[in-house]
């Protein structure tokens, strides 16, 4: 009991503050010895071995690699471009090492009581569980998948009752009566995984005074974090709604992507604050709108940007959602968006096909026809630092397929984030440091009001009326509801 409160107190400490993870390595081993009546190993011994074990269960520890740890942590520009280039040969290798890691602490865990209750050395109780699960894997992995399916069960319910939560203080009680579910249930399933190496061992031998206020003061030092934290978490200022921008320029399927006609429909339509495009340089040195470097995909046929002129693709037919339209040129495009007074936030794509000195070119083209009213973001961090550098007054973003770890000092105005990873530690740094945030590709009113509470600047959606009308309707009790919801989850 007292060894299980220990437990769920450090771990709500691990959840929030990892440091207090490095606390545990020292004070684990402490009680080690005061909780068991085997003290005859040495000190250091106990504390590798816990290394050891943190190690091998990282993966389904607090202290796994989440993204609210990951992006604490700050690379270079070339590092994180190496990593997004990368990316799938490092989430292959990352996922082999998981599996290797969760193989070896499922055949190691039955030696943790015996480390600690009897002389046995670290390698015989090693040893000894490699041995008891050498033909018994599987009965012992049950346990994680049991207790998995357990957890996302009262994941599911704890999320859905968060529906009938109408008031701050409820939304508080809730949170923490859910936080300590889930650390008993948790606790539960770890002693009901190793309740056969329990029964043989020998009985615990407590001081009194340990018997009689040290659980409690456990569980109220726990609950009393917890209620700290809800209430910070779910006391909070609703802020302003979001930008509503329109990806690629469509609203639904009113169109073909990046094309003229699905722009003066979109506009008219929704009125979103920006209408996001891409470019693509040509083989002449001009600009098409196009997301793809082949257009193969709307056209048909096999057609490299890059290797053709402007001429020559302005005359390509595109067909989408039962729509036909031609290659437009940025020229024209920008030339409708500012006859219709429509802000454009544009992407650059910069990729082999592109020409040299890239920023100083599209400065010289576009800088001041675009300094005005509209905006700029792009993958290549290091283009949107030198046309900062130039243009001083653009609105300059860098766009993030994911948000892993932290950025190195830029000149970027903002972040177009792709929301999946989306955090609300990173929206608050990025505010912190002078900069906006935009989530993409936000496409339903759920995503739409999970932005709103993470505290984002502007959602980019293929669907903006539809976007534009969800978050008008939004309420102080649905904003404390979702905040709740994302509180559960582990993002705010």
């Amino acid at each position: 009991m007292i060894l299980g409160c220990i437990i769920v107190f450090l771990n709500s400490l691990m959840l929030r503050w990892p440091i207090f993870g490095l606390v545990s390595l020292i004070l684990l081993p402490l009680l080690a010895t005061t909780l068991t009546k085997q003290t005859g190993k040495n000190y250091l011994a106990k504390l590798f071995y816990i290394v050891i074990l943190l190690f091998l269960w990282l993966p389904f520890s607090a202290l796994s690699f989440s993204l609210e740890r990951l992006n604490q942590v700050a690379l270079s520009l070339p590092l994180s471009a190496w990593i997004f280039t990368n990316r799938r040969i490092i989430l292959g290798i990352g996922l082999l090492i998981f599996l290797v890691l969760y193989y070896l602490a499922l055949r190691s865990f039955l030696g943790i009581i015996p480390y600690f209750t009897t002389s046995a050395s670290l390698k015989e109780t090693l040893k000894q569980s490699f041995s008891k699960t050498k033909h018994h894997f599987w009965h012992y992995a049950k346990y994680i998948v049991l207790g998995g399916a357990s957890l996302w069960g009262v994941d599911l319910l704890g999320l859905w009752a968060t529906t009938l939560v109408t008031t701050q203080s409820v939304a508080i009680i809730y949170a923490v009566s859910f936080w300590t579910l889930k650390q008993i249930l948790l606790l539960s399933l770890v002693f009901w995984s190793i309740k056969s190496e329990l029964i043989s061992r020998p009985a615990v031998a407590l001081p009194a005074n340990w018997k009689k206020w040290g659980a409690g003061v456990l569980v109220l030092l726990a609950l009393g974090i917890q209620v700290n934290l809800a209430h910070k978490a779910l006391n909070v200022d609703q802020g302003t709604l979001p930008l509503v921008i329109s990806h690629r320029g469509v609203d639904g399927k009113n169109g073909v992507q990046n094309t003229l006609p699905a722009l003066d429909k979109t506009t008219h339509a929704a009125k979103p604050a920006y209408v996001e495009l891409d470019i693509q340089e040509t083989a002449d040195r001009r600009f098409v709108v196009s997301h793809d470097e082949n257009l193969r995909k709307l056209a048909h046929k096999n057609l490299v940007i890059a290797d053709n002129s402007l001429e020559q693709l302005t005359q390509v037919k595109l067909k989408e959602n039962g729509h036909v339209a031609y290659v437009t040129s940025f020229d024209s495009y920008l030339k409708q968006a500012q006859k219709l007074k429509q802000s454009l936030l544009v992407e650059l794509k910069i990729n082999q096909g592109t020409g040299k000195k890239f920023s100083e070119y599209f400065c010289e083209l576009y800088g001041k026809k675009l300094a005005k009213r509209d905006a700029v973001h792009s993958m290549d961090l290091a283009a949107i630092n030198e046309l900062k550098q130039r243009l001083p007054k653009m609105q300059a973003g860098y766009i993030l397929p994911f948000n892993l770890f932290s950025l190195a000092e830029n000149k970027a105005d903002f972040y177009s984030l792709e929301y999946k990873t989306a955090t609300k530690n990173f929206i608050q740094t990025a505010h912190a440091n002078g900069k906006k945030v935009y989530l993409w590709t936000i496409n339903s009113p759920k995503q739409a009001l999970m932005a709103w509470v993470l505290g984002a600047d502007g959602v980019i959606t293929d669907v903006p009326s539809k976007i534009e009308k969800s978050l008008a309707d939004r309420s102080s009790k649905t904003y404390l509801k979702a905040n709740l919801k994302l509180y559960l989850k582990g993002m705010i």
